[in-house]
């Protein structure tokens, strides 16, 4: 935990108009921290607008709030303070970099080990399951009552980023944090379902692609598929539809470590890991990316076939070591 979490407090309490940003390709925990900060700062009475460079994933949508988040603004006033939400860097704002980080104040809150504390006021803690849990409290902290529809959201942006629970961080804290949540009347079954288990048509066609294109490494202990944006495009899904489908590779018995490769273009690759042990923040470190201890990704500059090559070197030889 960092030392400007009182000074974070302050100005949550002190200041009247917010920017609230969250990263690029949000992610439920992206998306559950905006929401239930937007929500809690425009209940104790602040001047709220909220943004994301891009579209919010489709099964996120029914959170409320959602149809407020704006995609872009040209009106943007350095004098109003920026808070920027579960993004490691600033390169994850995407086209809302340039206009947010000329704010006077930035106020960085992140979970991520990785994180490059870019903000004039950092809170980052790794200790944390997710950025929705370091939310929690800094709402319960500047007096914000965390009603249903905030409780929906932190239990959705900690459920996603520990994957229903399933992952390593997962903490006693976590489950005090989502006891209390509960308390509001969730339903846990139901936003599971909604959130973990349906999925379009479209989803299980590019995940046969995907697959299909199945490669082991490593006496069994890496496995690897390979999209691509001509693949996603012909089998009807949207780009949010990627996540998870990373998953299908850490799964297989016996594999310790699992990369999907999508290819976005002829110059660009977009990396995915993830683990059962072994760190992969700091493998995709190495690449210029980062993450979690058990999913990370990043994103590489060339061709396929260069990326994967590369890629795969240091997969080696972090098994190695």
């Amino acid at each position: 935990m960092t030392a400007d979490r009182d000074k974070i407090i302050e100005v949550l309490k002190g200041e009247d108009r917010f920017y609230l940003i969250s990263h690029m390709q949000p992610d439920g925990d992206s998306i559950g921290s905006l929401l239930a900060m937007g929500e809690g700062l425009k209940s104790i009475g602040k001047e709220v607008r909220m943004f994301t460079p891009g579209l919010i994933p489709r099964k996120y949508s029914f959170l409320n709030g959602a149809d407020r988040v704006e995609n872009d603004i040209a009106d943007c006033d350095p004098q109003v303070t920026a808070v920027i939400l579960d993004s490691s860097d600033a390169e994850r704002l995407g086209i809302l970099k340039e206009s947010f980080m000329e704010c006077r104040t930035i106020v960085n809150i992140d979970h991520h080990v990785t994180n490059q504390w870019y903000g004039t006021l950092n809170l980052i803690d790794p200790n944390a399951s997710a950025t929705g849990e370091i939310i929690y409290y800094l709402l319960n902290e500047i007096g914000v009552y965390l009603d249903y529809s905030i409780a929906e959201s932190l239990y959705i942006a900690i459920s996603t980023d520990t994957g229903s629970f399933k992952y390593d961080n997962t903490t006693p804290t976590t489950h005090r944090v989502t006891a209390e949540l509960l308390k509001q009347g969730l339903s846990p079954g139901t936003l599971s379902q909604r959130v973990f288990d349906e999925r379009p048509m479209s989803f299980y066609i590019m995940l046969k692609e995907a697959i299909s294109s199945l490669e082991i490494y490593e006496n069994r202990k890496i496995a690897v598929m390979t999209l691509s944006r001509d693949i996603r495009q012909r089998s009807g899904a949207s780009s949010d539809e990627l996540e998870g489908i990373v998953n299908y590779t850490r799964n297989i018995e016996g594999v310790e470590l699992g990369i999907l490769f999508y290819v976005e273009n002829g110059s660009e690759v977009k990396v995915g890991f993830r683990s059962k042990t072994v760190d992969v923040s700091t493998l995709a470190g190495r690449l210029n990316g980062g993450g979690h201890a058990r999913a990370a990704g990043c994103r590489l500059y060339e061709d396929y076939q260069t990326a994967k090559r590369k890629v795969l070197a240091e997969a080696f030889k972090m098994l190695e070591q």
